[in-house]
Parts: C-alpha cells; structure tokens; sequence
C-alpha cells in the first residue's frame, strides 16, 4: 500500500502547479501586451486644418466702403459762422451790404432783404439759433426760435444754411419765409425756386449740434 505523502505523489503536484503557474503568467502578459498595443495604436495624431488663406499666403480683407461726406471738415468751424450769419442778418445795426453778405445769393436778392428789415414788423424780428444739423458738407437744416418785441413767434423757425462762395449762409428760402411776417415785403422772384429745395425738418429734429 502507497502512502498519500508519498515523494512521487509531492513531485507529480509540483510539476502541476508549476505549469499552471506558467499558463497563468502567459495570459496575463498577453492580455497586458494587447492593452498596451492598443494604446498605442488607437489614439490617432490630431491636426488643425488651416483656414482658406489668399495667393499670398494670408487671409483676405474685403475692402470698406467709401464714407459719404455728411459734414463740413470743420463742424465746430461751420457752426460758429452758420451762428454769426444769423446774428448779422437779424441785428438791427447791419447794414444791408452786410446782410446781403450772409444770404445765399444775397445780391441778386438785395431788395427783398432791405424790404423785409426796413418793414415796420419786420425790423423788429429777432432771431436765435437753437440747434443744427448737417445734411451733406455743404448744407445745414437749422432751428431757431423767432420773436418779435420779446414774444416768441410759433411760426419761427426751422431754416437752412448753405456753404456759398466758401462762406456759410442763411439759406435763401429761409429769408423768403420771414417775410410773411413783414407788412410789405414781398417774396423776390427766385423765392419760388428756392422754395424747391430740400425740405426743412421740424424745428425740434435736428440733432448734430446745439447749444
């Protein structure tokens, strides 16, 4: 009878283990292998594309539009004399070479203008400039109050400025509206052209500059 402790049986169960050991150890270093692997070959390289560039290797520029001229160079200059023209034409001290001086196409309309202030209503208008606003680089819609012995006129104002000669002016057709409010000083002829201009806004829109 064979003993269960024999050395024969011990050797055989070591030979056993010892193999199973081995199996063991080459499926985990496969399994190990093929991790690796994978990590190394399953993260493919990202690279940016380039945006569309031109010919010359940079990315192109549309070109900006040309601004339109919608004010005189010097706004705060044009104010100043469009102010000034106003104050000459309504002081009761010009002269009428004077006043004429600050009207578009004064001289043609000289008597017009000389009616108007020597007219006994219409020597006493008075003027102030409220507020302008430039149309284009050579004109200007104005608003103003218009009194009369201190007693502001509801129909004063609004009015015009034109750059003339390269002065600014009292826009024409502003002083043919003023002589409605003279006794016997009738529009001058080219009243009815100027009066074709552009339309003058309410005295309340303008909204370039005011004081």
């Amino acid at each position: 009878m064979t003993c269960a402790n024999s050395p024969a049986r011990h050797g055989t169960w070591a030979v056993a283990l010892t193999v199973a050991a081995l199996v063991l150890t080459g499926a985990c270093g496969d399994g190990d292998g093929g991790d690796e692997g994978a990590s190394r070959t399953g993260r493919p390289s990202v690279t940016g594309s380039p945006g569309p560039t031109t010919a010359g290797g940079s990315p192109s520029l549309s070109a900006s539009p040309t601004p339109t001229a919608t004010a005189p160079s010097d706004p705060d200059q044009a104010e100043r004399d469009i102010r000034e023209a106003w104050t000459v034409l309504f002081d009761p001290k010009s002269s009428l070479d004077q006043r004429t001086d600050v009207v578009e196409d004064g001289d043609e309309n000289a008597l017009m203008i000389d009616n108007l202030f020597r007219d006994p209503s219409g020597s006493k208008l008075r003027a102030e400039v409220t507020s302008l606003a430039y149309t284009s680089d050579v004109r200007a819609e104005v608003a103003y109050d218009l009194t009369r012995e201190g007693r502001r006129l509801d129909t004063g104002g609004p009015g015009a400025a034109v750059l003339q000669e390269g002065g600014w002016k009292v826009a024409l057709r502003t002083v043919c509206a003023l002589t409605r409010h003279a006794e016997d000083a009738p529009e001058a002829p080219s009243c009815a052209s100027a009066s074709a201009g552009p339309a003058a806004s309410p005295a309340s829109s303008p909204a370039g500059t005011g004081r």
